[in-house]
């Protein structure tokens, strides 16, 4: 019942998007054509104040005035895949046949006013209204390219680091990015730039701790179990680590996980998609604080296991999976990378150990402070 409302209310939203536009467009036009709740999306997204109370036509007519005047700002806020689309779209007078997008960064394009869907000919578009290509066309430019390859890694390395933090405090992301690009960021602007990636991919989200992966689902837990571990450093990845880890669809293959699923390919006629989901969920597994029965339920449910040797040998692999995963809960560390840390702290034992009965042991009563003697009792 939950998934068919979802499906209902999904084809729902994008009906909703896909009406009737003429190309090229005017920004007049366009504007006319949304809901006062799409109006009111677009007045949030570019801050514009004391408009709240408007009428439906009042505040259409304050957005084709206020829009353009905002435009250029929305414009530097762009990453490359959305400028690129920006650039697409110019280049083909003003729209550009839809391909893949999905709802949400549709929704998310149209509500910072970056580009309207409609269907043009019978067919569906992304268009841009005149105005705002005319904004644009002034704007673009080698400085523009320069913010954009910016904004664009200050987004994917912020996703990065979430992958494998799951949940950070803003400061210490913005301290990171710092770091590894040897840059002081433009604080405020880099949270506006933030805040649009948020709304577009959706795979970071705002907390009360700062911001964390879309995939955490108790995020108190997570910081706090960072706060019980004062003297564990944040894991120092590379860049080139986390602009892996930014990819939406990233699943981190171990050795020991690229292992696992050779382990059960011996066993079943696994395709690489079967093994690419079951690497995805016992790695989210893990980080949810899974343990081993409840993976091997989750495997259970998936395939049917031939023997209890087979059991046990699947609980090993397991195990190995876990203690190389990066985990959330140690601030991106594997178990095992923790275990070798502590062992340095560790003392040797003595090269030759304390025999009993040795004449040389001075054992001391607690109650008397005397050295008791070999015959005494």
């Amino acid at each position: 019942m939950a998934k068919a409302y979802g499906e209902k209310l999904q084809a729902k939203r994008e009906l909703r998007l896909w009406k009737d536009i003429n190309v090229p467009c005017k920004l007049s036009d366009t504007i006319n054509r949304l809901t006062k709740a799409e109006m009111d999306s677009i007045r949030k997204n570019l801050e514009l104040k004391n408009l709240s109370a408007l009428r439906k036509n009042e505040l259409a007519a304050k957005l084709v005035n206020m829009v353009p005047l905002k435009y250029k700002q929305v414009i530097y806020n762009l990453d490359k895949e959305r400028y690129d689309l920006l650039k697409s779209i110019v280049k083909n007078s003003g729209s550009v046949l839809y391909k893949d997008l999905s709802v949400s960064k549709i929704e998310s394009l149209m509500a910072g006013s970056i580009v309207f869907p409609g269907v043009y000919n019978n067919q569906k578009v992304l268009a841009m209204p005149q105005e705002l290509i005319n904004v644009f066309l002034e704007t673009d430019g080698a400085e523009l390219e320069k913010t954009v390859q910016l904004n664009t890694e200050w987004i994917r390395l912020t996703h990065g680091f979430l992958y494998y933090y799951g949940v950070a405090d803003i400061r210490l992301i913005e301290e990171k990015i710092n770091q590894l690009t040897g840059e002081e960021m433009d604080f405020y602007k880099y949270i506006k730039v933030m805040s649009d990636a948020i709304d577009y991919y959706g795979q970071i989200r705002y907390c009360q701790y700062g911001f964390c992966d879309h995939r955490v689902f108790d995020v108190k837990e997570v910081f706090d179990e960072h706060k019980k571990r004062p003297t564990v450093e944040y894991y120092p990845f590379a860049r080139r680590q986390l602009l892996k880890a930014s990819e939406p669809d990233y699943i981190e293959k171990t050795p020991a996980m690229n292992k696992f699923t050779s382990f059960l390919s011996i066993y079943y006629d696994l395709t690489s998609e079967d093994k690419d989901e079951i690497a995805l969920q016992l790695n989210n597994m893990m980080n949810m604080g899974a343990n081993t029965q409840a993976i091997i339920d989750y495997l259970q449910s998936l395939l049917e296991f031939p023997s209890f040797e087979f059991v046990q040998e699947l609980a090993s692999q397991i195990m190995d999976v876990h203690n190389n995963t990066r985990m959330w809960i140690l601030k991106g560390h594997t178990p095992n990378e923790l275990f070798q840390e502590e062992m340095k702290f560790l003392r040797p034992l003595p090269d030759k150990p304390f025999m009993t009965g040795q004449t040389s042991s001075k054992v001391v009563d607690i109650n008397t402070r005397k050295k008791i003697g070999r015959n005494d009792p």
